[in-house]
Formats: C-alpha cells, sequence, structure tokens
C-alpha cells in the first residue's frame, strides 16, 4: 500500500483568499491607538522635561545670585563695621537674584523645548547633529532677562571662550578629520594654558597700571588690595610713566605723592614708588608671606563650598578623604595669586635695570611674567585661569582700542550675540550628536549640565534625563530580550 504525504496548504502555500475587512479594520485601528498612545507618552515626557529643566534652572540661578549676595552682605558689614561707612549697593539684591533666577530658569525651559520641539517635529535622527546647537543659540537671549540696562561682556566671553575650547577639543580627538588636527596642532602644546595666561596677563596688568578705567572698578579694587599698595603709589606710578614719554630727566615732583607723607624722590623708575628704602629682592623678600596669608581667605570658599554642596555625604562619613583636598587646593591656588601678583611687581621693578627705560609698554611686557605663576596651580586649573584671564584681557584691550581711535563701541548688545554663540557651542557638544563628545567636559561641569538639562539620549546607554517608562523599556528590551519578561512588574 503506497503511503501518501499531506501538506497543509496554510503551510505548503500562501492562502489564495482575500484577508477579512473587518480583522483589517481592527488591527489598524489598534495600530492607530498604539501609535497615539506612543505620542501621548513622549509628550509627557517632554513637557516633564522642560519643567524639570526650568524648575532646576531657576533654582540655581536662585542659590548662586542669592548666595552672593549674602556672602557679600556680610563681608560689607564687616568692612564697614571696620571702617565706620554705610555701604551702599545699586539694584536691590532681592530684584537683582529675582532677575537672574528667571534668567537661568529660561536658559533651561527654553533649550529643552527647542530641543524636544525639534526632534518632535523633524525626528530625532535627522536634527542629531545640529539639533542641540540649533535650541543653544535659541536660549542664549534669555540673559535679557538680567535687564535691559546690565551688560554681561565678562561672562559672555568667558563663556564664549570656554564654548571654543570645548569645540578645539572636539577637533583634537583622534576621530577627527586630518586636516583639521593638523590646523589645531598649536593648541596641543603642553604648556599653551601657561602662554596664554602670560599674554592674558600683559594687557591685563598694563591696563591695571597705565588706563584702569578700561577694566572693571571691582577687578581694579581686587588688584589693588592683593598688591598691598596704596592706591595713591599707582597713581604716582602712571605719572611717573606718562613723564618719562616725555622726558628724559628724572622726575622730582609728582602730584600724586602730594599730602601722602611719601619720601621725596628723583627717579625714573618705579621702584622708589613701590618699595622705598628697600631693595627689590628684599621688598618681594617680605611682600609674598603677606600677601599669601591675604590669599587664603579668596580661596578657601573656592574648596570649601563645591565640598559641602557635591560632597556633602562623604564630608560627614569620610572627612579625611574630602577635607585634606580642600586644604591642598586652597594652599596652591593661594600660593598662586600671591606669586602672581609678587613676579607682576618684580617685573616692573626691572624695567629700567634691562631696557634702560620704563615705559607703560615695557612696564607690561615684563609684567607678563605673572602668568608663569600658573605653573605653581594643578594641571586641571590652569586652563580654566587662563581662560578667565583671557576673557578679561580681550575686554580691556577692546576698551584700549576704543579710546585710541582704532576701533569704535558696538550699537548692539554684543554680550546677548556671544553668549548666545556660546550656548550653542557647549549645547552641541554637551548633546549634539547624541552625546558623542560629552568626553570633552570635565566631571564637574558634565555633572552640573546634567542636573538641569540631563540630555545624554538613550542611544549611548547614559539617561541622565527623566524618561518615559514606554522609552526606557523599549531601549532595554531591544538590548536584552529577556527584560520583556519583567515587563508587566515594571509597568511597561
Amino acid at each position: 500500500m503506497a503511503s501518501t504525504e499531506i501538506f497543509p496548504a496554510d503551510l505548503s502555500e500562501p492562502s489564495s483568499l482575500p484577508p477579512d475587512p473587518a480583522a483589517r479594520g481592527e488591527q489598524s485601528c489598534s495600530t492607530s491607538e498604539s501609535t497615539w498612545a506612543s505620542v501621548e507618552a513622549d509628550l509627557a515626557r517632554i513637557r516633564e522635561r522642560a519643567l524639570t529643566a526650568l524648575v532646576r534652572g531657576a533654582a540655581a540661578g536662585f542659590a548662586l545670585r542669592g548666595g552672593l549676595h549674602l556672602l557679600s552682605k556680610a563681608l560689607s558689614l564687616v568692612s564697614a563695621r571696620r571702617s565706620k561707612k554705610t555701604v551702599l549697593s545699586g539694584r536691590h539684591p532681592l530684584e537683582e537674584t529675582a532677575r537672574y533666577t528667571a534668567f537661568l530658569g529660561a536658559l533651561g525651559g527654553v533649550y529643552v523645548a527647542v530641543d524636544e520641539g525639534l526632534a518632535l517635529w523633524l525626528g530625532k535622527k535627522k536634527t542629531a547633529k545640529w539639533r542641540a546647537l540649533v535650541a543653544g543659540l535659541c536660549a542664549g537671549p534669555s540673559i535679557l532677562l538680567t535687564g535691559s540696562d546690565v551688560r554681561h561682556n565678562s561672562l559672555s566671553l568667558y563663556i564664549f571662550l570656554r564654548g571654543l575650547t570645548l569645540l578645539i577639543r572636539c577637533g583634537n580627538k583622534p576621530s577627527s578629520r586630518a586636516w583639521l588636527r593638523a590646523l589645531l596642532a598649536p593648541t596641543r602644546f603642553e604648556h599653551g594654558d601657561t602662554l596664554m595666561m602670560c599674554l592674558a596677563s600683559y594687557q591685563i596688568l598694563y591696563s591695571f597700571i597705565v588706563m584702569p578705567h578700561t577694566m572693571p572698578k571691582s577687578y581694579v579694587h581686587f588688584l589693588q588690595r592683593h598688591a598691598l599698595k596704596a592706591p595713591y603709589v599707582w597713581e604716582a606710578i602712571r605719572e611717573l610713566l606718562a613723564h618719562n614719554a616725555t622726558s628724559s630727566l628724572p622726575a622730582t615732583e609728582l602730584q600724586a605723592l602730594k599730602g601722602t607723607g611719601h619720601i621725596p624722590i628723583c627717579t625714573r623708575v618705579p621702584c622708589s614708588l613701590l618699595h622705598p628704602s628697600q631693595s627689590c629682592a628684599g621688598h618681594i623678600g617680605r611682600f609674598l608671606p603677606a600677601a599669601y596669608i591675604r590669599a587664603l581667605p579668596v580661596y578657601l570658599p573656592v574648596y570649601l563650598i563645591p565640598a559641602l554642596l557635591v560632597h556633602r555625604k562623604r564630608l560627614w562619613t569620610e572627612p579625611l578623604a574630602i577635607l585634606p583636598r580642600v586644604l591642598l587646593g586652597t594652599l596652591r591656588s593661594s600660593g598662586f595669586l600671591a606669586l602672581y601678583i609678587g613676579c607682576a611687581l618684580a617685573g616692573a621693578c626691572s624695567g629700567h635695570s634691562i631696557f634702560g627705560t620704563t615705559s607703560g609698554v615695557f612696564c607690561g611686557f615684563l609684567t607678563s611674567v605673572a602668568g608663569l605663576a600658573t605653573l605653581v596651580e594643578k594641571k586641571s586649573r590652569r586652563m580654566e585661569l587662563a581662560l578667565y584671564c583671557a576673557s578679561r584681557a580681550i575686554q580691556a584691550l577692546f576698551e584700549c582700542m576704543v579710546e585710541w581711535g582704532y576701533a569704535k563701541p558696538f550699537r548692539f548688545r554684543m554680550d546677548v550675540v556671544l553668549f548666545s554663540i556660546a550656548c550653542g557651542a557647549i549645547m552641541h557638544c554637551y548633546s549634539g550628536d547624541e552625546g558623542r563628545h560629552r568626553d570633552t567636559f570635565r566631571s564637574k561641569y558634565l555633572n552640573v549640565l546634567d542636573f538641569v538639562y540631563g540630555n545624554s539620549g538613550l542611544n549611548v546607554g547614559r539617561i541622565k534625563h527623566i524618561p518615559s517608562n514606554q522609552d526606557l523599556l523599549q531601549t532595554l528590551h531591544q538590548r536584552n530580550g529577556w527584560v520583556s519578561q519583567f515587563m508587566p512588574f515594571l509597568g511597561g
């Protein structure tokens, strides 16, 4: 008896019967409902993330500006008791704190709203390379909330230089194009930060000595206080330099010294003004210990406050692991500031000995050796100091060029333009191209940005923001199929 093999029709070949219209309608309806539920979940996540960024940004602005006002008030009360003077302030502290709260809140909220809006409208993949840049540019004008009459030239320049530094780090990565790495080769110089500090110090100290009105009054006062010289001494030095530019004879009478009790002078060099009846070496030897002690209260809060905010738990559980680092950082940075001012004073004294004359240009050139004091700091802080001083130097140089007639003041808010460009550059390095350039940030800055913005993306496996449960579970399911077994327990 012959055997026969039977193959079911639905397995051997596709069915020739048309699909049931009712079943097709149910499937389409189910797909539409699933898609709409996914969109609603994503919109809820966007709203939550934008609100979180707004609130956290506002909290940061309130804490930073409010804390600064409290510290300034405490210091002003102490100084007022000593000098028995009343300290007056410009804008009311509460108003300024409220403005900065609104500024940083809007900065976070606008960035997240534009970032998520572009991703939702044009697609995450299509906009991955430029979305963060555009969102940062749109968020930058939030700085206007601090007041239309307030210019933030120094802040904008500093943030702009930080953004430029991050872009340079991106260009220096091994994965960058060969021609770009060749173009940026000078930026990989080991002591480029110290060189930048010396160049910035030339302009800063030139402006401080010769044209102090081209710098913010608060910064001039800071330098004067740590140089441990009376204000009339700097006035006399400026008068001496102006005399040397028009006469080859030594100066015998300076208007700035009248009524001060300073000993009579007959000189062309500032030594008789900076350290009368003392040698240059003896003056520096006595100056450094006093300057070091004066610098300690400046840097102690710089290291202690971040430790209290970032490592508050470890301060209680492991104080011996945190406090020595705070103390070492304070001692090292105080030594930097004392050496910086000491080298500047030594440079001002040595001009006549080296060049046979003393003028503003030579004085600025020789005082630039103060930038070498940056080598005392640890490597990670040198670029921070160089960028800060570079922003001050650029601002002072522009003011000098305006006074000399080589430039004209901007008629528009250049600080807003620079700040917006800087925000775009920083956010591009932070979140652009699915967070591929996050390694260009130092960890402490990255933690702050993650806290406020939090948008490293699911694709790189670093979830710092508040994703919807659906996004999170879907991503995990794509990478690990076993997660689907636990979805009912995780809310999926």
